[in-house]
């Protein structure tokens, strides 16, 4: 077949099957009504094709409309075409509008081009630089400030639901506690997995949280692949999010304001059983014990008039206010353009007595010098005052299990306050409070030292002051046995940053050159102290003056770190069609071992244009066609600055007495210093696919990727005779490999109705390769949830299994009258005791029947947005969801304990098994105590699939006419809902949800996946306007 041919019914093919899938996209049109070109009365047109700065374009299309006669202009831009009189030529170009002209007499015509701004456009921010986006060979997404959530609260709310391979969750809805965000899986187990954050060209070392107001933000591009981050060499690992704040413009001021309030309430309740039936069961069970009754029958008769009792989930979870304020304004002059704004965020919580306030202001200044001297300012300071609980979750003191477990049958204001079960009083007395001040300042410099070569310079510092007060007072539990107690920890950390570097660009023909060369220093400190007291004379000033108090205890630590960087980028393309990137960075810390102080961090990717081949010139469809491949190394340096060194402590361990003197305290070695440690290494393969058609009217962006990291964090065991029998050191690997498509279509655009959408699929594939000399499984998030339960470990990693992977006892029913377990596996069992498979050799059911249940990392992470745009009123919908994850209820476990004398879900009263009720599904005794099993079993480890209507919004416009004169220069009203639905089997309240036993870096990576006292999520409704003045 000839070449020709085949290119004819590929576009055939491609054409027909995208018409087939967005009809709203195209129609086909007949050729005009006697427009046939015959060789009589031909006319022979010459012409050229000019871009907007009168610049000859090759390549451009040239088509007599409503025929396949068509040619393409040359090198010059120039072209031949013979057509009939009275024709239309239509001339397309990539990344220009289409013109048409129709030929009356003329022999010799020239064409203009305008430029399609929005495709042209399209730079993506990338390390220390921008890049075209058609010429990126990474892989990447960008969210321009219009795409991004409105009404977001934070930056990573901005992300939800728009990025493919982004996963954003959130584990607790405290106010003013922040989202998790993980790019293509987690790398690590001891190590830190979130992404490193830059801002403006400044990178954090910290997750920005709710600090930065996000309607400063301009743009967000989040940097996936090796390719991209190892420019960031050890610090890139987990991918990189580059935000990109508003800068001013060449306009006069311009002044914009925005007001939004709203309400928050919690999304669902728990079924708990009433007072009256609580009531009566709780007589039951202490007869059963050979107690008393607790109710006296006129008691049950006035709790079942409903004469008294509390609601607490009712009382506990309020409907709570949302309000923010921004005012930004924008403008200058040509050489000089200014941004500033304050914003103010005030989100009460839906717990009573929990809140979080911020209060933030921003000055972006811009000013060029003359032709060769550029600079640039960013100042931006935030303050936040955030009172939380005082029961930490995911503990047996848990402030939301105390509401749970609250007897229905007591009042709201009875028994006395010291009563642990009215869990209001722990709120009610109890101060806990935390603060934050932040000051970011970034300077930059701009001198062009030659024509092509350009030297700057990068300077900044980023300030934290962060406070922590707690107070428990004689009133509650908490402080009685203590006559009252307090603490207060101050938190100061800096980083501070200096960074030049030199950027050549190059062109010659269609070869185009770039050069960056660049020098990184930056350094940090951290010093925290801490000061509790307890035996306070009075509770009457609290934490304000811990000299009232009679004894003490203190502390202090200190942490600097350093790093030092030499890094370099080498860009290349022909005429855009073949591209080439290379990096190569060295990177000092002082956080490793003296052996082992720099890392190096090469990667490459290559990209082809092929839709700006000439094989492919008449698939005038395709606006876009590209491939990419990359491979990277890069590092992870997020771990504690005192794992290569020797640590010294005292401790009780460490306090002497010398021939029956007075007791001398001392300090002692608590770890051994490793000269050898280094940094955990990330190898990753990315291979890409993008594809447009319709002058990318659909977009589609697809990749695969694989990642190995290897040199893991691990404790080791060493030899006792050290004194110790574990250190950390380099032992173990995992992987990651994943697959990726995001599809972006604007499937109907007039001049009155618009339609876009989007979606995002993400598949990733964990697995442990390696954990060290001897592969030892690793248990982890050991917790109970009740006093009377044993300490159980959830989760554990083991070579060839997914991270956080879920680890218990596989349930089997319940043990029945006469059951065979009763003699065999589980002799010391009952009747109504729990059932468990056995899984090993052993006699009895052990720990080592055990199992793996499944994973609490999600596989899938998929996102729907759409918006639709009608006579001023503008609809955005964003969907979320996640697949094949599982989640421990341990909530529900706790509710449904038969031998509590707390309140429990009514599912009790009827489920519960008994010789009257052999097909009762909970056990007589409960979960906990039990002499074989454990609560983390199969019958409580439920999938954590959802779909959820993250954020919807509509938006009016007011018509710019009815503002004339009026000092408005654009109005908009809108009415915004988040978390407004969640489609879901899971039984719980939120199914996304991930509560860890601790904030450590291994709880965080391996050990997500347990729904217990979690902070409820709430669904919040607010109105607002933004306004813009003249």
């Amino acid at each position: 077949m000839h070449p020709s041919t085949k290119t004819r019914l590929l576009s055939l093919l491609l054409c027909g099957a995208l018409l087939y899938h967005h009809p709203a996209i195209a129609q086909s049109k007949p050729a005009a009504d006697g427009q046939q070109i015959t060789p009589a009365g031909q006319l022979t047109v010459t012409g050229q094709v000019l871009s907007d700065k009168g610049e000859p374009l090759p390549g451009a299309d040239i088509i007599v409309k409503g025929t396949a006669h068509r040619t393409r202009t040359d090198e010059t831009g120039n072209f031949v075409l013979k057509v009939h009189p009275g024709a239309t030529l239509v001339c397309s170009s990539v990344n220009y509008f289409s013109q048409e002209l129709r030929i009356v007499d003329q022999s010799k015509i020239t064409i203009t081009m305008l430029p399609d701004v929005k495709v042209l456009n399209q730079v993506m921010v990338v390390g220390y630089g921008t890049r075209k986006k058609s010429e990126f060979a990474g892989a990447g997404v960008v969210l321009q400030a219009e795409q991004l959530n409105k009404s977001s609260l934070s930056v990573a709310n901005l992300l939800q639901g728009k990025a493919s391979g982004v996963e954003v969750y959130q584990n607790d809805a405290t106010p003013g506690a922040g989202l998790t965000i993980r790019i293509r899986g987690t790398n690590s187990i001891n190590a830190g997995s979130d992404p490193l954050y830059v801002v403006d060209g400044f990178p954090l070392s910290d997750n920005i949280g709710f600090s930065m107001n996000p309607d400063d933000i301009e743009s967000i591009t989040v940097l996936k692949d090796a390719a991209s981050t190892s420019i960031y060499g050890a610090r890139g690992a987990n991918g990189v999010v580059m935000i990109t704040t508003k800068s001013g413009y060449n306009k006069p001021t311009r002044v914009n304001a925005s007001a939004s309030m709203g309400v928050q309430k919690v999304v669902g309740r728990y079924d708990l059983i009433g007072p009256y039936d609580n009531a009566v069961r709780l007589n039951a069970l202490q007869t059963s014990l050979g107690n008393p009754a607790p109710y006296s029958a006129g008691m049950l008769d006035s709790l079942k008039r409903g004469f008294f009792g509390t609601d607490w989930q009712k009382v506990a979870f309020r409907p709570a206010n949302i309000q923010n304020f921004s005012v930004s304004t924008t403008g200058g002059s040509k050489r000089s353009t200014t941004y500033s704004s304050l914003d103010y965020l005030n989100q009460d919580g839906i717990v009573i007595n929990s809140k979080y306030r911020r209060i933030g202001g921003r000055l972006n200044m811009d000013q060029e010098i003359n032709d060769k001297i550029k600079i640039s300012e960013r100042i931006f300071s935030t303050y936040g005052i955030q009172n939380s609980l005082p029961l930490a979750p995911s503990t047996i003191n848990g402030f939301v299990k105390q509401v749970l477990k609250a007897n229905p049958s007591s009042t709201f204001d009875a028994p006395a306050v010291l009563d642990a079960q009215n869990p209001l009083h722990f709120i009610a007395d109890i101060d806990q409070k935390n603060t934050w001040f932040r000051l970011q300042g970034y300077f930059s410099a701009q001198y062009q030292l030659l024509k092509r070569l350009t030297l700057k310079m990068d300077l900044g510092a980023d300030i934290n002051h962060n406070n922590s007060y707690y107070f428990a007072p004689s009133s509650v539990p908490a402080g009685q046995s203590d006559s009252g107690q307090a603490s207060i920890v101050n938190i100061q950390s800096q980083d501070l940053l200096i960074n030049p570097t030199l950027n050549y660009g190059y062109k010659t023909g269609r070869h185009n050159f770039g050069i960056l060369l660049g020098y990184n220093l930056q350094g940090s400190s951290y010093w925290e102290q801490g000061t509790s007291a307890t035996d306070f004379s009075s509770d009457a000033l609290g934490y304000n003056n811990l000299a009232s108090a009679q004894h003490f205890s203190a502390y202090s630590v200190k942490t600097l770190i350093k790093r030092q960087s030499w890094f370099g980028r080498i860009d290349y393309d022909f005429d855009g069609k073949y591209i080439f990137s290379g990096t190569y960075r060295i990177d000092g810390s002082s956080v490793f071992g003296a052996n082992n102080k720099l890392g190096y961090f090469p990667s490459a990717a290559l990209a082809w244009n092929f839709r700006k081949e000439d094989f492919l010139e008449t698939l005038t469809a395709l606006s876009t066609g590209k491939l990419r491949a990359s491979y990277g190394i890069t590092g992870n340096d997020r771990i504690s600055a005192g794992n290569s060194i020797a640590t010294w402590a005292s401790s009780n361990a460490t306090i002497y007495t010398f021939s029956g003197s007075a007791p001398v305290s001392g300090i002692a070695v608590t770890s051994l210093a490793d000269p050898n440690l280094k940094w955990e290494q990330t190898a990753a393969l990315d291979l890409g696919l993008d594809i447009g058609f319709f002058r990318d009217r659909v977009l589609i962006e697809a990749d695969y990727y694989r990642k190995k990291t290897t040199n893991l964090l691990l404790n080791r065991n060493i030899a006792p005779s050290t004194g110790f029998t574990t250190q950390i050191g380099n032992d173990g690997a995992v992987q990651n490999n994943g697959f990726e498509i995001a599809v972006n279509s604007t499937n109907i655009s007039t001049a009155t109705f618009k339609w876009t959408t989007g979606f995002s699929y993400a598949i990733n594939h964990s697995k442990v390769l390696s954990l060290g000399e001897n592969n030892a499984d690793i248990y982890l998030g050991s917790f109970k949830p009740d006093g009377t339960a044993n300490f159980e470990d959830p989760f554990i990693l083991r070579t060839g299994e997914p991270i956080g992977a879920i680890y218990g006892y596989k349930y089997a029913g319940i043990v029945q009258v006469n059951d065979k377990v009763l003699t065999t596996t589980q002799p010391n069992s009952k009747p109504g005791d729990p059932k468990f498979v056995k899984t090993t050799s052993n006699s009895v059911v052990s720990a080592a029947d055990r199992v793996i249940l499944g994973q609490s990392i999600p596989t899938v992470i998929a996102g729907f947005n759409t918006s639709l745009s009608y006579s001023g009123f503008t609809l955005d919908i964003v969907l979320q969801g996640q697949f094949g994850g599982k989640l421990v209820n341990i909530q529900k476990e706790d509710l449904e304990n038969p031998l509590s004398t707390g309140n429990e879900l009514k599912t009790l009263l009827t489920q519960t098994w008994s010789p009257s009720n052999p097909g009762g599904a909970i056990p007589e005794r409960g979960w906990y105590g039990n002499p074989y099993g454990g609560f983390v079993n199969s019958f409580f480890i439920e999938s954590s699939d959802f779909v959820k209507i993250r954020n919807v919004t509509l938006n009016y416009h007011i018509p710019d006419r009815l503002l004339k004169h009026s000092g408005i220069s654009s109005l908009d009203a809108y009415i915004n809902g988040q978390n407004l639905h969640t489609f879901t089997r899971y039984s719980g309240l939120n199914p996304e949800v991930g509560n860890m036993v601790s904030a450590s870096y291994l709880n965080q990576n391996a050990a997500r996946g347990l729904d217990f006292n979690a902070y409820p999520m709430s669904r919040i409704i607010t109105v607002g306007i933004k306004v813009r003045f003249n």
